[in-house]
């Protein structure tokens, strides 16, 4: 089998329908050539070979320039250039389309270039036998670095041909489509479509780019799918490889689609000995129908790298729709790099780095300006296996040998996980179904790193219970990546999880030593609030070994609700393993759960050391520190598999050592302390009579005089604090209950007299403006501010006069 598409397996029977597409196209399909070049291009038939010969060389280039150029199915365009010759350079000044069904060849290791402005369509039995790079493109000319350029479509002087390499495309006003659904099969009967030789260039650049149910490959070589605007500039920069191209001075760009025709997926491949490069360089990218791009590492050698830039969105739609660069060899994989403004992955699509050799797994970077949604998933059953499997949406990196997994690092606005979608980084393994049995990777698991300026939501699960999940975790003896997440707001709920751990997959046969798990990561969570809801958890857990550390800092509030958990419990198998550490920092904020809903916060072992739970907060409300011994009383029990705080339905804290009460963890709560005692003047029950401290020591001007202080009407003030507020001690009337009328369960059988409503709408309050003294110097509170007095500190102390307050 073809190691270029290693890993990739579709069912053959290309040719069924490839004659229909094309059939209308057959018959008018020609190549003609015109008279703009010194030395014109001549066309020979020969049988179903259309020779080419003449054109105008340059140095190592040679010119060819064609006023229809397309290739009906069947049908060969052989260019029979000299061997001297590196670049092939043809250009359409005609009004029509290229429509190419058979194949393009030519001698040597020249490259092949095709320029038509007026559009490019590959059919199903389109193919490439030439030994260099492939470049197709709907620009208007190509450009040199001298300066010069060979234009399709200002053909009215005598082109000055150059001998120098080309540098860049120019589009006109108009940026035609390009397509291709060449499904073209290798000589071990893989579908490759499009392929130029191991280490070359493919490159298609026009206006929207979309393969449909068409296949490009260039095995260790580099793919090029760029789609811009009307007036763009595309550079060409020269590689090793051929060309890399370069959209540096492009405005506006249109969309590429990986897209089926018929049962067959489209297929972007440059998987190798050393993987390739692969770019992609649009507004929006779509892949959908198992349509799928790969840049694997099959051998010695490392890979190069996958880059997705798509100003607007890239969304991966449905089930085997892969994303992904690989690493089973020896060879490092690449990296992938995903660069938008939103990315959706849903309905299983998946992005991957992963590890399945003795080489490292390459590195995943989503930088997402707008948000990256993770959704659902796709369930498919296996009948003769009774069995249905979920095939989760998401992001992945994982280890299955020797080899370490990369990291995930995702930069964005808003991130959400839903319907049982995740982003995992995993030292795995490798399964064996037939015998049941499951080799852990010896590896280490990558880290998993979310800087999400405004929010993460991770909510939900899938129909088989798989949790909408951001996840770190060993299967082997490799340790478990850390994750850490950065971001203002972070909602987890139902059902839904983040989690770093180590544990064996009991359904298996585990062929390595469960006694020599690697070391569970760590959970660091830097938000301003956290809620946690309907069975959230933040887990550090591992079935043997210690439990790996959670820290959060936030900085206004920790909210538990519903069965929601915290722990870094360790030992879960009934093993060995000190409970990891929880420190949880709300310096200026508050943790805070709803009673009775039995969420906790805990550090637990099985058989060794409970750990720490460090919490420093401006209060915490509805929760409970319980020891061990708090366990055995309100449970009932010694056993201790039963020593469970999720067992009470209390908000619990716990650091325990569920065996041995001689090893119980820690427990610290700082909680800035309040005296009100020192801050603040404790009232006596029964208030003194102001009206006698009115009086006494008041001696204005040296002359002693009585003063008064006297509460008149409803003024709010009761006679003593230990007495109710009555009716007639309040500014508005009361509402009085109607007779035998319940509230909140109390039955009120007082008889009410009937209320003046006359009275209730004449007599209204009125805001006091101002305040008058009288005769008698007496001070009077008015709504009036006509005859007001304003206060000045010439009057005398207004202690020495009598103050009333009045209705």
């Amino acid at each position: 089998m073809s190691s270029t598409l290693w890993g990739r397996f579709q069912a053959l029977g290309v040719a069924i329908g490839s004659a229909i597409v094309f059939s209308a196209n057959c018959a008018i399909a020609q190549i003609i050539q015109d008279a703009t070049l010194p030395n014109h291009s001549r066309v020979i038939t020969q049988d179903n070979i259309r020779i080419i010969e003449g054109g105008t060389q340059a140095g190592s280039n040679l010119f060819h320039s064609f006023e229809q150029f397309s290739v009906s199915t069947g049908s060969t365009a052989y260019f029979n250039n000299a061997l001297d010759i590196q670049n092939i350079i043809n250009r359409v000044t005609g009004k029509s389309v290229s429509n190419i069904d058979g194949t393009l060849k030519a001698n040597g290791t020249a490259n092949l270039f095709l320029i038509n402005p007026n559009g490019i369509i590959f059919g199903p039995n389109a193919s490439l036998n030439i030994g260099g790079s492939f470049l197709a493109s709907t620009a208007s000319s190509l450009n040199f670095a001298d300066g010069t350029r060979f234009s399709a479509v200002d053909t009215q002087t005598m082109p000055l041909l150059t001998v120098n390499v080309p540098i860049g495309l120019q589009f006109g006003a108009t940026a035609a489509p390009i397509i291709n659904q060449s499904q073209v099969t290798d000589n071990f009967g893989i579908s490759v479509g499009l392929q130029v030789p191991s280490g070359k260039t493919l490159a298609l650049v026009g206006g929207d780019v979309t393969l449909e149910g068409g296949n490009l490959t260039a095995q260790e070589g580099r793919i090029e799918l760029g789609s811009v605007a009307s007036n763009s500039f595309v550079s060409m920069n020269p590689t090793n490889q051929g060309w890399a191209l370069g959209y540096e001075g492009v405005q506006n760009f249109q969309n590429i689609q990986l897209i089926p025709r018929i049962q067959f997926p489209s297929f972007v491949d440059v998987s190798g000995e050393g993987g390739g490069n692969v770019q992609v360089q649009g507004k929006h990218l779509l892949i959908n129908g198992s349509s799928g791009i790969f840049a694997n590492t099959l051998g010695s050698l490392s890979g190069g790298s996958l880059t997705v830039n798509a100003t607007e969105s890239v969304e991966l739609i449905g089930p085997g729709t892969p994303l992904t660069s690989f690493s089973f060899g020896d060879g490092d994989a690449g990296n992938l790099i995903i660069n938008t403004g939103k990315l959706v992955v849903r309905n299983g699509a998946q992005v991957s780095v992963n590890s399945v050799g003795s080489g490292s797994g390459g590195q995943l970077t989503v930088n997402a300006s707008d948000s990256v949604e993770l959704i659902g998933g796709y369930l498919f059953s296996l009948p003769l296996q009774g069995l249905s499997i979920f095939n989760r949406s998401g992001l992945f990196s994982s280890t299955s040998a020797a080899g370490n997994a990369g990291s995930i690092t995702i930069n964005t606005q808003k991130l959400y996980v839903q319907g049982g979608a995740t982003v995992t980084t995993q030292s795995n393994g490798l399964f064996l179904p037939f015998s049941n049995e499951f080799i852990p990777a010896t590896g280490k698991g990558g880290n998993l790193t979310i800087n999400a300026s405004k929010s993460v939501e991770l909510t939900g699960t899938s129909p088989t219970g798989s949790t909408s999940s951001l996840f770190a975790s060993t299967q082997g003896s490799g340790s478990a990546g850390n994750v850490t997440l950065k971001t203002e707001q972070l909602i987890v709920r139902d059902g839904a999880t983040i989690t770093v751990g180590s544990g064996v997959l009991k359904e298996y046969i585990y062929l390595g030593d469960p006694n020599k798990l690697g070391e569970a990561g760590e959970l660091n969570i830097n938000a301003r609030s956290i809620l946690l809801d309907n069975k959230a958890k933040l887990t550090s857990e591992t079935d043997l070994g210690n439990g790996g550390n959670i820290r959060l800092q936030l900085r206004d509030l920790l909210l538990m609700r519903r069965n929601s958990q915290i722990s870094t419990n360790a030992g879960q198998a009934q093993a060995a393993g000190d409970g990891g550490n929880i420190i949880i920092d709300v310096l200026n904020g508050f943790i805070v759960a709803t009673p009775s809903e039995n969420s906790d916060i805990t550090a637990n072992a099985f058989t060794d050391a409970g750990g720490k739970v460090h919490i420093q907060s401006s209060g915490i409300f509805n929760m409970e520190q319980r020891s061990r011994e708090d366990l055995v009383r309100l449970l009932a029990t010694n056993d201790p598999s039963q020593l469970d705080p999720q067992r009470l339905p209390t908000n619990d804290i716990t650091a325990i050592s569920q065996t041995n009460p001689n090893l119980s963890g820690q427990v610290n709560v700082n909680i800035p302390d309040i005296d009100p005692s020192q801050g603040l003047i404790e009232l006596p029950m029964n208030l003194v009579d102001a009206s006698q401290l009115i009086a006494t020591g008041c001696n204005p001007n040296g002359q002693q005089s009585r003063s008064s202080f006297v509460a008149t009407g409803r003024g709010g003030i009761t006679p003593s604090p230990t007495e109710p507020l009555l009716g007639d001690g309040v500014l508005a009337d009361w509402i009085n209950l109607e007779d035998e009328k319940s509230v909140g369960g109390v039955h009120s059988n007082r008889q009410e007299e009937p209320r003046n409503i006359e009275s209730s709408q004449t007599h209204k309050i009125i805001e006091a403006q101002g305040w008058v003294v009288d005769a008698k110097g007496e001070i009077a509170l008015v709504a009036d501010t006509s005859t007001v007095t304003p206060y000045t500190p010439l009057l005398s102390p207004a202690s020495c006069n009598t103050v009333s307050l009045v209705k």
